[in-house]
């Protein structure tokens, strides 16, 4: 499955970093300007030629996540359009969110001063006060949303209807997938094939003769038998050997098929070799 980044850019305290966090999901990773500043680009200032280097590393950073089947959510000021070019050149699969907010706004929710600050001389190239944000022309942005007018919720579900990026599973099947076989697809696939969205949970078994595959391997075969599939996701988790369930908790248990059941993990594994296995030769037509 295709991975992709989603770039939040706006003025200072506009609601980027708010509205990334409330976009992440279980393979999503969300890159913050701030963070990056404060580790992978502290050798960087605030000049245009340093905010261009600090954006070109962090579309790398991106791009080599997109390319591992993370999804990136991006918040950074990213002022001038000729970064915003750059950033389209590095990332193959990027759409751009411009986070509107009048300046006035965004000195209203600046609780660490900054605006003041550059106002007072004390920090200077701050974006807003002395150093410009060059709007967006016209269909240069996929999307723009106004923290000002609407409200959070509102914001992120404009972003995840528009863009179609929200994941919002109903269905979770877990298990070790030693390997994928037809029994595990048809309990997937009831769901799937109903337009459910649907998250794979892989456990990360320690290898032995009954667990000879890692959960990486296992990762990559599911993701190709549904690659075709937007509405499944894979994701390995903790190699959990209970679950409890409460009552009432609003979740529902189902049992499997008994002639679905019968479809044995041991005994596909004993009749293919680990690379044919792998390469979904002991699926059925």
């Amino acid at each position: 499955m295709t991975a992709e980044t989603t770039w939040l850019f706006g003025l200072p305290c506009s609601g980027k970093s708010t509205l990334a966090e409330g976009l992440v999901g279980p393979d999503t990773i969300h890159l913050d300007g701030d963070y990056l500043r404060e580790t992978l680009n502290t050798d960087l200032g605030f000049s245009k030629e340093d905010r261009t280097e600090n954006l070109r590393r962090a579309a790398g950073v991106a791009q080599a996540l997109n390319e591992q089947g993370f999804d990136v959510i991006a918040s950074f000021i990213t002022p001038y359009r000729s970064q915003r070019e750059l950033i389209y050149e590095k990332v193959d699969d990027v759409s751009f969110v411009h986070v509107q907010a009048p300046v006035e706004v965004c000195e209203e929710r600046d609780v660490k001063g900054m605006y003041q600050q550059a106002h007072d001389g004390e920090i200077e190239g701050f974006t807003g006060v002395d150093a410009p944000f060059e709007e967006p022309e016209p269909g240069e942005a996929d999307l723009e949303v106004r923290t000002a007018t609407h409200s959070e919720e509102e914001t992120l579900k404009k972003i995840n209807t528009e863009l179609d990026i929200k994941f919002d599973p109903s269905h979770l099947f877990v298990g070790r997938w030693q390997p994928l076989h037809d029994g595990h697809r048809t309990i997937i696939d009831s769901a799937a094939d109903n337009g459910k969205d649907v998250v794979i949970g892989i456990r990360d078994t320690e290898l032995s003769e009954k667990n000879p595959l890692t959960a990486k391997e296992r990762k990559e075969l599911i993701d190709e038998v549904y690659g075709d599939h937007p509405n499944v996701e894979s994701t390995i988790i903790p190699d959990v050997d209970t679950v409890a369930i409460g009552r009432d908790v609003g979740y529902t248990v189902v049992s499997v098929p008994e002639e679905v059941a019968q479809i044995s993990g041991t005994d596909t594994r004993a009749e293919y070799e680990k690379s044919e296995l792998l390469a979904g030769q002991h699926f059925g037509d």
